[in-house]
């Protein structure tokens, strides 16, 4: 009985042993356990997109990595604000208090200037409209003719000549994107040879017709029109040269569309010109709208030299 009793103990005392090398590994630890660390951050959490002046910076608050930013309370430079965002009004350094229950966190951010930088000022071969630019690549002038020669109009004892005054940019399939058609009348020089629109000896008088095209679309039909050339850039064929013309230019356009307001030509390059034939019998007043590239034939093999005058 007593060997018995010896022997439960002996185990017991055995499986003891066990427990506690399987619970601790060996150690028994001194006292409680240690409390978890209580981590607490807080930073602007937009830096990409607020720098400057009027821009809204957001802050953003942590306690050990767990986003705590509506729990917690800021202060930008000493005063309190509403949320969690700011927007300064002014340059340089500010200092941020972050404070939830009883931890604190402090931060500052840069506020900078903004560039205000004037927008470019459009350069180029253009119309200018509503504050929109349409480039252009392309200057014709097509003179009115009839059976190869040009036809001149008695405008009050001074004989002028018809021109369609036209700049574009066309597209792939050579459709007009951007276009700027006008007519006018153009005094002859006074030894009866042809004047060129920039090198008329007398003012241009603008005809009904035209219009303005902006991305494909028609912004209006001229209503009047106006043109200044430049004192420099402006060259022309000869007189009594034949077509195709050729030469430079260098001058602004005003078309008015009335209700429809106003869009200038800027122009100075080269230009090429022709012939064509415009209309049946031309009068002053003639409605020219319905004019298309597509009616320039007589680009070649015209006389100017040949004026015929039409009373």
């Amino acid at each position: 009985m007593r060997i018995n009793k010896l022997l439960f103990f002996l185990l017991a005392l055995v499986s003891l042993n066990s427990c506690v090398e399987y619970v601790h590994n060996g150690e028994v630890p001194n006292g409680p356990e240690k409390p978890e660390e209580r981590v607490f951050q807080a930073a602007q959490s937009n830096p990409s997109e607020a720098k400057y002046v009027g821009d809204k910076f957001e802050f953003a608050a942590y306690l050990n990595a767990v986003d705590v930013t509506a729990s917690t309370k800021f202060k930008v430079n000493g005063t309190n604000i509403p949320g969690s965002s700011y927007t300064p009004v002014k340059t340089g350094s500010h200092s941020v208090i972050a404070t939830m229950d009883n931890l604190t966190a402090t931060f500052k951010f840069t506020v900078e200037e903004k560039d205000e930088q004037e927008p470019p000022v459009p350069t180029g071969n253009r119309i200018e409209y509503n504050g929109e630019t349409y480039p252009l690549t392309t200057t014709q002038w097509i003179v009115h003719t009839d059976a190869g020669k040009v036809v001149g109009f008695d405008r009050n004892g001074v004989t002028c000549t018809v021109w369609a005054l036209v700049s574009y940019k066309n597209d792939a399939n050579d459709n007009p994107i951007n276009q700027f058609l006008t007519f006018a009348y153009v005094p002859i020089k006074a030894n009866q040879s042809l004047a060129f629109p920039n090198n008329t000896p007398g003012a241009m008088e603008y005809i009904n017709g035209g219009s303005v095209m902006g991305d494909g679309v028609e912004l209006f039909k001229t209503t009047a029109a106006s043109y200044t050339f430049a004192g420099t850039g402006n060259t022309a064929p000869a007189d009594g040269a034949s077509t195709p013309w050729s030469g430079t230019a260098n001058y602004t356009g005003q078309a008015n569309g009335g209700a429809s307001g106003a869009a200038t030509l800027f122009w100075n390059g080269a230009w090429t010109g022709g012939g064509a034939k415009l209309m049946g019998k031309a009068k002053m007043g003639n409605i020219l709208n319905g004019f298309t590239l597509d009616q320039v034939k007589d680009f070649k093999n015209l006389d100017a030299g040949q004026i015929i005058i039409v009373k």
